[in-house]
């Protein structure tokens, strides 16, 4: 078995941490290919989370797609490990997570409005 947990793994944490803190947590499906897979609505905000593996980064073409969104003034955030999810409700959503990872994973949250900086 793998030591990564699988993505599935890392977005039911996130939606458990959403619920936990009193916001929503939607699974995003578009007929576009890239768009981010999350939708968080916390504190009157909405915002575009992808979730991936750890150490895994965006496909191309969803580099495009996040790209574009940013192009709009919406950023997109990217977690991989539990506790950039921790990090996400920290750092963006400004609250405190519940119950925080307690493993020695990476804790950064990608906002690809920096990431993609240049892209364009």
């Amino acid at each position: 078995m793998s030591k990564n947990p699988l993505e599935s793994k890392i977005e039911t944490y996130l939606k458990k941490q959403i619920k936990n803190i009193g916001g929503l947590c939607y699974k995003f499906k578009s007929t576009i290919n890239g768009v981010p897979d999350q939708l968080v609505i916390f504190n009157k905000t909405m915002h575009l989370v992808e979730v991936k593996r750890p150490g895994e980064v965006p496909r191309a073409n969803q580099v495009l797609i996040h790209s574009q969104i940013n192009k709009q003034g919406v950023p997109v955030y990217t977690v991989d490990t539990e506790n950039a999810v921790d990090a996400f409700i920290k750092d963006v959503l400004k609250a405190e997570p519940k119950e925080s990872a307690t493993s020695n994973q990476k804790s950064t949250v990608i906002q690809s409005k920096n990431l993609f900086k240049g892209m364009e």
